[in-house]
């Protein structure tokens, strides 16, 4: 119950594109591309103030937003072939409404994911090669390094760093091992 899905805007975004450019003229795809473009607006504005902050500006000015959006592809749903490109970006939009709006509920979420999506591409680009990785314990092993990986460029920590010293001292029980964020915060071994 601790775990939400929180859906990116950019994604059920590019859906409307797609219909936007089968059009010679503007037409309702466009229309849903405006509200993304207030989102994301806001999205820009927010981006370096705190998390208490953004909450507040999201459910100030975000949630109105959404709430009219809501309302227009409801209107929208019942005029669109499912099929239609515009009919996929709108049933798309709906049936995810609760992820793509979860991020208003807390101001450390992001609208879209193209972050993560972004750390992940080492991986997309190795896939060929991971099948050669060797067993499937290596490639469990394989995800947690790369994990780790991710989360030290995350937090600014200087991945061989960070990996020299958990695997150094990962034999001692006195000490629990920190994670990237926490070895940031004691330690200050940030990336030069």
């Amino acid at each position: 119950g601790k775990i939400i899905e929180v859906a990116c805007n950019v994604h059920a975004r590019r859906k409307f594109v797609e219909a936007a450019d089968l059009l010679k003229s503007p037409g309702r795809p466009h229309e849903a591309l405006a509200f993304y473009r207030e989102i994301f607006r806001i999205e820009r504005r927010i981006r370096d103030w705190s998390d208490e902050e953004r909450l507040r500006e999201r459910q100030e000015k975000t949630v109105p937003l959404l709430t009219k959006f809501k309302a227009w592809l409801n209107q929208a749903m019942h005029s669109v072939l499912p099929k239609d490109t515009f009919g996929i970006a709108v049933n798309y939009a709906l049936k995810h409404w609760v992820a793509l709006t979860n991020f208003t509920k807390a101001g450390h979420l992001e609208a879209s994911n193209n972050f993560a999506e972004r750390c992940m591409r080492v991986v997309a680009v190795g896939r060929k090669a991971f099948l050669l990785v060797g067993s499937e314990r290596a490639g469990h092993a394989a995800a947690i390094y790369y994990s780790l990986v991710e989360s030290c460029k995350a937090n600014k920590v200087n991945p061989l760093t960070y990996l020299t010293y958990v695997l150094t001292h990962a034999r001692d029980k006195s000490i629990t091992l920190p994670t990237p964020d926490e070895f940031a915060a004691t330690d200050n071994r940030q990336i030069a």
